[in-house]
């Protein structure tokens, strides 16, 4: 951990560490509590804790097992319908490790996704 970026070496670890954000992480926790997640959608300008919210819950639901439960994407790199149908379909049809029913797919930098993928439903 010695030579992790500041951000990663820092980033919050738990829900008391998300700075500035008290009612959505009150919300979240009650989710993760009753380990029943909706689909979410975090918005807002670079450095408000999006990513780092969602590492949080994934390390809340799942614990020591949380990144194998977990893909991160970032949508400005690897944009294209061929990475849903593979990366993304490939990691949800596996089931979770741990008690929690369910994996966390990150798609960070959402924008960025090409007109036919932001269109097309996962099933």
């Amino acid at each position: 951990m010695d030579s992790a970026l500041w951000a990663e070496k820092y980033r919050p670890a738990d829900f008391s560490d998300i700075v500035g954000q008290e009612d959505i992480v009150k919300r979240i926790r009650a989710f993760v509590k009753h380990q029943n997640l909706p689909h979410l959608l975090f918005a807002g300008p670079p450095g408000v804790g999006k990513t780092s919210t969602a590492l949080v819950i994934a390390r809340q639901l799942y614990g020591e097992n949380w990144r194998q439960n977990l893909i991160e994407l970032n949508a400005s790199d690897e944009r294209g319908i061929d990475v849903i149908r593979t990366k993304v379909k490939d990691f949800a049809r596996t089931k979770a490790l741990g008690d929690v029913p369910f994996k966390i797919c990150v798609l960070d930098e959402s924008d960025s996704l090409t007109r036919e993928l932001s269109r097309m439903s996962l099933k």
